[in-house]
């Protein structure tokens, strides 16, 4: 009943800029290749594309940090279920954990969806559970409205001039770096009505992962075997990372670690730590629609949800939780690629970190590095990965050969 009035209002929201945008079918798994849970299978880089995927890596690993689209510390390609290529800077491998930065916002975003298959979440139509009094307008925003990044509140992120007027800035590192969730309560007020503008919010996503704790706070029970929310001490950091595992990193075999400030409260806007093979894990379960190992761990069609712009709003780069990877004429500016493949959509962090999924393809790219967020090296970024996707076949081309060859 929740995913019918999700996707009924959903497409009330979108209109016809939705059925325009159209969306590549998320393939399931190839018949016959592991799921990675343990460890990723192993293929080979077509021979048709090697020698012009080895130009585009060779770019990417040969810049240091002041360059053009700084350094790269690690490269992860997954094409049809299987790991085809890796490589890392000096001090860096495969078991390397590294910094998401705002890739934790899809994780986060993921957090919601397992909720809602399980329950714990009735309808994201609802207002989200929050640290704002009651009576305060603040406290109606629906799940939804903090997951399109349209929540109305009065906070500058990107666009900001210097360190002051950053708001993340001020929030994780000046005098809301102890308790977060107060910080957002105090500082940051509705400047507009929720639903109406997106506006980027690393602040938006830790009420999120406020709100997630309290709701499994609330579910709290020892008798659910599929999820452990069983804690003798429900505030514990521990305690929650533990429910973050049981949820979705031990489901898909993913070895990550996430951060909380001194008040208790996973900063699931900007925090969570894993290796590159890892994150592309994450990649690989939103390629195959929220499916891992033949068993459905998002709702259906969450995915889908993820991927398009959900709301009426002049932005058209962000989904819920993920970015939108490619448009011919983002909105804003240089916030996504403007060349095909335009169905591809990303995890994005600050300072480089992207996961790069392009269902037409089959194909998840993991680009894990350290650069400036000034200049063009983000659309250098957008581009280098784009570029790598467009070596490889589209899926229905390759599947019409296939045909061909059987008949």
């Amino acid at each position: 009943m929740f995913f019918k009035s999700l996707l009924i209002s959903a497409a009330c929201a979108a209109g016809l800029q939705a059925s325009a945008q159209g969306l590549v079918p998320l393939a399931p798994q190839p018949y016959g290749v592991a799921w990675a849970t343990q460890s990723w299978p192993e293929g080979e880089v077509p021979a048709a594309i090697e020698e012009k995927l080895s130009l585009l890596v060779r770019d990417a690993m040969a810049t240091g940090v002041t360059e053009p689209m700084g350094q790269t510390r690690a490269i992860v390609i997954i094409h049809e279920g299987r790991l085809i290529f890796e490589t890392y800077a000096d001090g860096f491998g495969p078991g390397t954990k590294q910094v998401s930065w705002s890739m934790a916002k899809s994780i986060t975003s993921a957090l919601v969806g397992r909720a809602v298959e399980l329950g714990l979440i009735e309808d994201i139509d609802y207002a989200m559970p929050t640290p704002f009094s009651d009576g305060d307008p603040r406290s109606e925003i629906t799940w939804r409205q903090w997951l399109t990044m349209t929540d109305g509140l009065d906070y500058l992120e990107i666009g900001s001039t210097g360190l002051t007027d950053n708001d993340v800035v001020q929030m994780m590192y000046g005098p809301g770096r102890f308790d977060v969730a107060q910080h957002i309560v105090d500082e940051f007020e509705l400047a507009h009505d929720p639903g109406a503008v997106w506006n980027y919010s690393t602040a938006g996503f830790h009420l999120i992962s406020w709100a997630l704790q309290e709701v499994a706070a609330d579910a709290s029970s020892c008798d659910r075997p599929e999820i452990d929310l069983c804690a003798e001490t429900l505030a514990d950091q521990t305690w929650f990372a533990g429910v973050i595992d049981g949820l979705l990193f031990d489901r898909i075999g993913m070895d990550a670690q996430p951060e909380f400030d001194s008040a208790g409260t996973f900063l699931g806007g900007s925090l969570v730590w894993a290796s590159a093979r890892d994150f592309a894990k994450f990649g690989y379960l939103y390629l195959r629609d929220g499916v891992w190992d033949d068993e459905r761990l998002l709702p259906e069609g969450w995915v889908d949800f993820s991927r398009r712009d959900p709301v009426a709003t002049k932005a058209n780069v962000y989904g819920a939780g993920w970015w939108l990877g490619a448009d011919p004429a983002p909105e804003p500016a240089d916030q996504a690629a403007t060349t095909p493949p335009f169905d591809a959509f990303s995890a994005q962090g600050h300072e480089g970190q992207t996961i790069w999924v392009v269902p037409s393809k089959d194909l998840v790219v993991v680009r894990l590095g350290l650069m400036p967020n000034g200049g063009d090296n983000w659309p250098r970024l957008y581009e280098w990965n784009q570029s790598v996707a467009r070596l490889f076949p589209d899926v229905s081309d390759r599947e019409a050969s296939s045909a061909e060859a059987e008949g």
